[in-house]
């Protein structure tokens, strides 16, 4: 149940100095003890049962302090635990582009060793501000500078704050986002011009953390609807016994599994190399595909999700914030294209057989974790493997030519280059975008083969199918001269007696596993 407060200045908002305050403490000590970022997130869920203004604004303080772990302040960390954080990053005028950012911080002696600052700036649409204890200020020593090592991060308590304006939006309307000034002292965190690669550390498990509540909200969503559609009743039928409403609540159904198994899947990855690749794809990819199945999932629903009471309309709105605020789905796509070459030349060959067992041992485990301590050289070159070889040892009963597949993308790339768009910002991103659908086929195909299941067989024709609109849209655009790639049909549903009751076993990834564990 959400535990909304009537504030005289906001309105109805969280109730920070309630259960938001008392959630934080908890939080922080799990990560504190040994970094299960997991654990963090179930125990939000269960605290906030997934309301998505309050596992936002939780999210945006866990966040801001681990950036003191990130700059390795563990002691700092320890004696504020009991605070309320804001990450201050972001500017009106630069939005995503931190090396933009205007605001200065001028040190208070001229010790080269100086931790006390001067700062002083204005900072836009941030979570928290007016109720923070503490807010985490990236800002530049010299204004002049504008490369990496220009930035650096500052704890600039509460009462260096002032002329907070909250800013009004279509969602997450119980959270308070503000624009406000900055005027007054701050200590530096971790060493001065690391800013940006402290960001960056802290960024690599964050990049989950989005996805998790997106993944949540999906769920819930659809459920919802499921529910609303087989109790009500139109012509003395419960809709979702109609033939057209029961299609559509399959795709649905199977989508919010599937993201769910994405989620999972990549978090039993995320200890890896493969941290900031899965990430990217988490926070971009994951987080537009979200959306597309909650709102589906709304027009579907009809009428019942514009009601307030109701998750689906609610969680079909909400959820735009998390992969358009500051335009962070398209930066992750970019950072994805970088991998195009590798993901398509890797050798590398893998057991099939030992990477199903292994995502069946640990899906849905939450475990101390070392993300913050990752060598970069390391997540820069994700332990790619031979994708052909790989799908042929999982032997997926679906018409689909992998190695076809791969050479179309393989042929779009080059053109690319031959045509010298390689350093266009537009098919760089369009890059990233086909990277993210081949990993999409690749992860539907082990979520058939984990669960056993051919329900989840068409799981794969969606992704796949999504591929090949992605890049037949990519080579229109363009007037490529690429061959288009052709998409294939659905497997047949089989004979169902209790269409609730077989939508519902779709969605239960967690309770199918348990089944193939106990067997």
């Amino acid at each position: 149940m959400s535990n909304f407060i009537q504030d005289s200045h906001f309105g109805e908002i969280v109730d920070f100095d309630g259960n938001i305050r008392t959630a934080l403490r908890a939080s922080y000590e799990i990560l504190l003890s040994d970094f299960n970022i997991g654990k963090v997130w179930q125990f939000a869920s269960e605290v906030f049962d997934d309301e998505p203004s309050e596992m936002t604004t939780a999210s945006a303080s866990i966040l801001a302090w681990m950036l003191l772990l990130a700059a390795d302040e563990y002691e700092l960390a320890e004696e504020l635990k009991d605070s309320i954080f804001t990450l201050a990053w972001t500017e009106e005028h630069a939005g995503s582009d931190l090396l933009s950012l205007k605001t200065t911080a001028t040190p208070l002696s001229d010790d080269p060793n100086e931790q006390q600052f001067h700062v002083q700036g204005e900072k836009w649409l941030i979570n928290n501000s007016y109720h923070a204890d503490y807010h985490v200020v990236l800002a530049k020593i010299d204004p002049l500078q504008s490369g990496p090592r220009s930035l650096s991060l500052f704890l600039v308590p509460h009462s260096s704050t002032q002329n907070w304006e909250r800013l009004d939006t279509h969602v997450l309307t119980n959270m308070v986002l503000t624009k406000y000034e900055i005027n007054g002292n701050g200590r530096l965190i971790g060493k001065a011009g690391h800013g940006l690669s402290i960001v960056q550390r802290m960024a690599m498990p964050s990049k989950y953390q989005c996805a998790y509540l997106g993944t949540k909200m999906v769920g819930h969503s659809v459920r919802a609807t499921i529910d609303h559609l087989s109790t009500k009743t139109i012509f003395k039928e419960q809709p979702i016994n109609f033939n057209n409403v029961f299609r559509q609540l399959y795709n649905l159904a199977t989508q919010a599994a599937y993201q769910s198994f994405l989620f999972y899947r990549a978090l039993v990855f995320s200890d890896s190399s493969f941290l900031a690749f899965h990430g990217t794809m988490l926070k971009s990819f994951s987080l537009l595909r979200n959306n597309e199945t909650m709102t589906q999932s709304l027009l579907v629903a009809g009428s019942k999700g514009f009601l307030k009471e109701s998750v689906i309309g609610r969680n079909a709105f909400d959820s735009f914030v998390l992969p358009v605020f500051d335009g962070h789905y398209t930066i992750n796509t970019l950072m994805t294209a970088k991998y195009m070459s590798q993901y398509l030349s890797a050798t590398h060959k893998i057991s099939a057989k030992e990477r199903i067992q292994h995502l069946r041992n640990k899906l849905f485990i939450t475990e101390p974790s070392n993300l913050l301590n990752h060598s970069s050289r390391k997540i820069r070159r994700p332990e790619f493997f031979d994708y052909a070889d790989y799908w042929q040892q999982m032997d997926v009963p679906l018409d689909i030519d992998v190695e076809a597949m791969l050479q179309s993308v393989r042929s779009f790339v080059e053109e690319v280059n031959v045509r010298e768009w390689d350093k266009d910002g537009e098919y760089k991103y369009k890059i990233g975008t086909l990277v993210h659908w081949l990993e999409s086929v690749l992860a539907a195909a082990e979520m058939w083969k984990v669960f056993e299941n051919d329900n989840y067989l068409n799981v794969i024709v969606q992704q796949y199918n999504g591929l090949v609109k992605a890049f037949n849209d990519i080579v229109s655009e363009g007037v490529m001269d690429t061959v288009f790639m052709i998409s294939i049909r659905h497997i047949a549903l089989p004979e169902i007696e209790n269409n609730e009751a077989f939508l519902r076993d779709v969605m239960d990834i967690h309770g199918q596993l348990d089944v193939i564990k106990r067997c």
